[in-house]
């Protein structure tokens, strides 16, 4: 008979539990999510019919107000009529123009009413307050442009037309005298009413024109998703109370269309806001979790029988493991998983002993390395050279030079103590050295001179901690040479050659004999630190430390006097991407 397994159990208990709990879920959802649609949905809808039915009752009066004038109101029809120079001209346009500015106190819904003669293209405008000087230009502008076309659309009833960005609606009425009476409303100002309607921000109502088009602002959450998604099939057809889109997030969206314009106003709610305040909804959110956790505790015992106890044992196994007692051996189970893990256990203990000796020799190494790195780094000399500096500068009271010493010195000191960082990029370590060279500079101002020449592209680049400063401190303490009209120069140079990152420093001190090139090459690369040169090994061992790959460092004479320092290291991490792949 084939044994039980864990994953056997695990996927019997699992579906025992899971696939009941996630039918009623299931049902419940679906029950609650029809009942808040339709609730919802009819809600919204009559508040829609209502504010639709306010918004062509404005457009209606507005109309009847332009169509009253354009019959009875004497001086708009005679715009056309008399010469340009005449008295009665004067009159006529004066007295239309007061007519306008009368008039547009009593329709606010219009930003602008405005009349137009036919014979002088004459366009007399007048705006609400809320309109500023530039955007009345603009709209005068753009009317002019409208009327010159002689559209007849623009007589036929409201029209969507678009200024900058924005949408507004212009009504033109003829009266048939070649002058012109109209309006113009913006449709953001028109929906300010309506913005009820998003309770609080979460929701959006929106304009759109016949086409699908959004006509008024909407919110910058979904604003992308409603310009970019085809609402022509979910206007106000009669055919449906409510329609689910997915924009970004589903949304439920009814809409109801205007009498007077061709347009939609549409209504947007997040689905997830649907079920709030459901209260079958909400019983069923306590009764789930109680019985899920009725099931649930019966299959915890189930589980702490089968898989816990023998997970126990193992747990005990490995603690006195680690606490040296290497003669654990793990008893026999029924799962098959649990044999194959007790085979492995007890073959792992009889090599733990083997690979802790190894384990403890490699970090031994290691923590000699670091803790020789940690006192090459910080040299009483140095400091205390730093402090007469500043000390003598104090007597001469060169208060700013003190001032960009010190800030030097903080940055120094507060770089090389930063021990909880394991790595820093190739900016960070460059700046650190100037902050180290600036030092020198102070002691030496007549000198010493230094450069550097870092590829952009490789500044973000990480690397250990001190990398190239020891090697810039080295050409400093056994490389600096005074010679008469020639100040020590140090030149730092970051580069990269395929998958390396090259690391040079270069000085035109005492230089190196082939001897000494090959006496360095040997301690570098060694396994354990000799008598001099530390600071370089270091940097050597360090970097093998952190990639795991190959690590060169090489030594060379600049021309035409001088040492050169060539570190090559991997470009990047064993196991880390290049940023961007």
């Amino acid at each position: 008979m084939r044994q039980a397994t864990m994953r056997s159990r695990l996927i019997l208990g699992f579906g025992l539990v899971i696939i009941p709990l996630v039918i009623l879920l299931l049902w419940n959802n679906l029950y609650a999510t029809k009942v808040v649609h339709s609730q919802v949905a009819q809600s919204n809808r009559n508040m829609l019919t209502m504010y639709m039915n306010d918004m062509d009752q404005v457009l209606g009066e507005i109309e009847n107000y332009l169509y009253k004038a354009a019959e009875q109101d004497q001086s708009l029809i005679s715009l056309s009529q008399y010469d340009k120079d005449s008295w009665e001209y004067y009159l006529s346009t004066t007295q239309t123009a007061n007519d306008l500015d009368l008039n547009i106190n009593y329709y606010d819904a219009a930003d602008v009413l405005f009349a137009y003669g036919g014979k002088y293209k004459e366009l007399l405008v007048a705006q609400q307050q809320s309109v500023t000087y530039a955007r009345k230009q603009e709209i005068q502008s753009k009317l002019k442009e409208l009327l010159a076309d002689h559209d007849p659309a623009l007589r036929a009833g409201w029209k969507v037309v678009e200024l900058k960005g924005q949408y507004a609606l212009v009504r033109v009425v003829d009266t048939n005298y070649d002058s012109y009476i109209g309006a113009w409303i913006d449709l953001n100002r028109l929906m300010e009413p309506i913005r009820q309607l998003g309770q609080g921000g979460k929701a959006e109502a929106l304009l759109v024109s016949g086409e699908g088009k959004p006509l008024s602002t909407v919110g910058t959450s979904i604003r992308q998703e409603v310009e970019a998604f085809d609402l022509t099939a979910y206007m106000d057809n009669g055919n449906a109370a409510y329609n689910i889109v997915k924009l970004g997030n589903p949304y439920l969206l009814v809409a109801k269309s205007s009498r007077m314009a061709d347009m939609n106003l549409i209504f947007l709610l997040p689905e997830r806001k649907l079920l709030e305040g459901l209260p079958i909804f909400r019983k069923m959110t306590y009764l789930i979790p109680m019985l899920a956790a009725i099931m649930l505790g019966l299959y915890l015992l189930f589980l702490q029988n089968s898989i816990v106890k023998p997970i126990h044992h193992f747990i005990k196994g490995m603690r006195k493991i680690r606490s040296g007692d290497l003669s654990v051996r793990m008893e026999d189970y029924k799962l098959q998983e649990f044999i194959t893990l007790k085979e492995t256990f007890n073959g792992m203990a009889q090599q733990i002993e083997h690979l802790k000796i190894d384990i403890y020799e490699e970090q031994l190494r290691t923590q000699k390395a670091e803790l020789k790195h940690l006192q090459a780094q910080i040299h009483p000399h140095f400091f205390m050279n730093s402090l007469n500096i500043v000390y003598q500068l104090a007597q001469i009271k060169d208060y700013e030079v003190i001032q960009n010493m010190s800030l030097h010195l903080v940055r120094y000191f507060r770089f090389t103590t930063r021990t909880q960082v394991s790595t820093v990029t190739v900016k960070e370590e460059v700046e650190h050295i100037f902050h180290y060279l600036s030092i020198q500079k102070y002691r030496f101002p007549e000198t010493l001179a230094f450069d550097f020449e870092v590829d952009p592209a490789l500044e973000k680049v990480n690397i250990p901690p001190l990398t190239i400063q020891p090697i810039v401190e080295n050409a400093m303490v056994h490389g600096f040479s005074i010679r008469t009209g020639s100040p020590f120069h140090i030149r730092v140079k970051v580069s990269g050659e395929d998958a390396e990152l090259i690391i040079e420093v270069e000085d035109n001190g005492k230089g190196l004999t082939a001897e000494q090139m090959e006496q360095l090459r040997v301690k570098v690369h060694s396994l354990e630190p000799g008598d001099g040169s530390l600071g370089l090994w270091n940097v050597v061992r360090r970097c093998r430390l952190y990639y795991k790959g190959t690590v060169r460092m090489a030594f060379g004479s600049a021309d035409p006097q001088g040492a050169v320092v060539t570190l090559r290291v991997p470009r990047y991490k064993t196991g880390e991407r290049e940023p961007g792949l």
